[in-house]
């Protein structure tokens, strides 16, 4: 089948070469089998035709300024507002029986945003006026704070008040 395909091909391109070729003498009939088959041909080598779409603009009228197309307005969607999450204040509790460096190294461990000076100045607030404020986080945060330092041992004691 693959050899009859490849001789019926040849015999193709040896028609066309006569046909285009101007010095040589015009090909002898087609064979009927080749006639056959040559609409099938004709359609697997064409080119696909591409189509051309018109748009017809309206014409001005003489005196009157050519009229411009709307455009459409994008659609917007509604503005949600949006709230923030409620926040809550870490509040360190003052106790005689902290022992000072522990409170600190702990509370610079657990607390991100509270180095070693702001951790010193918490706990001496603590100390003096009872409670000293640690930070204000969203509520899941001030949560594992609050539990963290409850976990640390001895345990720190620390609430949540809402902002």
């Amino acid at each position: 089948m693959l050899l009859r395909l490849i001789h019926f091909f040849t015999l193709v391109v040896a028609a066309t070469s006569f046909i285009t070729s101007p010095s040589l003498p015009p090909p002898s009939p087609l064979p009927r089998a080749f006639s056959r088959c040559l609409p099938v041909l004709s359609g697997l080598a064409s080119p696909a035709l591409k189509q051309k779409t018109v748009i017809k603009k309206a014409a001005a009228s003489p005196g009157q300024p050519a009229q411009k197309a709307k455009v459409a307005q994008p659609q917007t969607r509604g503005s949600h507002e949006t709230e923030d999450a409620p926040r809550y204040k870490v509040i360190l509790i003052g106790d005689e029986e902290y022992d000072e460096e522990h409170v600190i190294e702990r509370m610079v461990d657990v607390v991100d945003d509270v180095d070693k000076k702001a951790s010193i100045e918490i706990f001496h607030s603590a100390q003096q006026g009872g409670k000293g404020l640690v930070g204000v986080y969203p509520l899941e945060q001030s949560e594992h704070y609050v539990e963290q330092f409850l976990r640390s041992e001895p345990m720190i004691f620390t609430e949540l008040e809402k902002e």
